[in-house]
């Protein structure tokens, strides 16, 4: 059914709100002052993991070990491959550029469509495959420059981000049905987790100025937190397509905000790169929607 153009109004605004406040996970982090990644991403997973342990205990009024429950190995799985993306974007902003941490990761609908392809025997259109060769060029663009330069870190970490979301998407393709709410409870105790044991390695070191607390807790509560509240909320008004076009605005905005904010400029090939794999997210989507009229095979990621 097409939404109609009043609930439109609501929708268009709160997903590219919600867009925004994704695409301040760059400025955020550069923002650290003295904590390590781990303990950014330690205390940034803590505090989703509050916010969402509230709000599972009134949705599910004392149910939620029912809840859990019922989510089953598909909400784990997803929940894994979750907390390895939020880990691995924490990881590449430490190693890259915003712009290039940002870019990488928009290209998870790509790897979701070669797993849907390999793992659960979903057919790839011709015209995805035209979409993932641009893509792939802009990566290559990308992460060319980087590995010229002797170096390639933190492209690792946002591909391995991207992939986490591929994961994602395959587990929540395999029961649609799945609370996406546990499965992100799921991934911020995964992150945790990841983050205690970074710390673990490092020396056992907690402490951190309080603005970068403040970071963290902003990180969690309002960056990734309130970012999905108002995806959510919007979502329900819109059609897939607008969504995957919408939601583009944490790719687009993310480097503008650095920019700006620090004078953190990106390089010509992470421009170009940049423009590619987004020109091949909207080439997927829009022939996608019209060919077919069903949801495009892949979720837009969460940083």
């Amino acid at each position: 059914m097409t939404p109609s153009s009043a609930n439109r109004r609501v929708g268009i605004p709160l997903v590219l709100l919600a867009g925004i406040f994704w695409s301040t996970s760059g400025i955020l982090y550069r923002l650290i002052q003295e904590a390590t990644p781990w303990q950014v991403l330690l205390y940034r997973s803590l505090a989703l993991l509050a916010a969402l342990s509230l709000w599972l205990g009134w949705r599910y009024r004392g149910q939620v070990r029912d809840a859990l429950g019922k989510a089953g190995l598909p909400a784990l799985a997803g929940g894994l491959c979750l907390g390895t993306a939020f880990s691995g974007y924490i990881l590449a902003l430490e190693y890259t550029t915003v712009a290039n941490a940002m870019f990488l990761l928009a290209s998870a609908p790509f790897f979701a469509a070669l797993a849907g392809w390999v793992i659960l025997g979903e057919r790839i259109a011709l015209y995805m495959w035209a979409a993932m060769a641009v893509a792939a060029v802009g990566i290559g663009i990308m992460a060319g420059e980087e590995l010229s330069l002797g170096k390639g870190l933190g492209e690792g970490f946002a591909l391995v981000a991207a992939l986490g979301f591929a994961g994602l998407t395959i587990s929540l393709r395999v029961r649609p049905g799945t609370d996406k709410l546990i499965t992100i409870f799921c991934a911020t105790v995964v992150a945790s987790l990841y983050g205690l044991g970074g710390i673990g390695f490092s020396g056992w070191e907690f402490s951190i100025p309080w603005v970068d607390l403040m970071n963290c807790l902003g990180m969690g509560w309002f960056q990734i937190g309130l970012g999905f509240v108002l995806f959510t909320a919007g979502a329900r008004h819109l059609q897939a397509v607008e969504l995957t076009l919408l939601s583009m605005t944490e790719v687009i905005a993310g480097p503008i905000i650095v920019w700006i904010g620090i004078g953190e400029i990106p390089s010509g090939s992470s421009i170009t790169g940049g423009a590619l794999i987004l020109a091949a997210i909207t080439l997927m989507a829009l022939i996608g929607a019209k060919a077919s009229g069903r949801k495009p095979p892949f979720e837009a990621p969460i940083s």
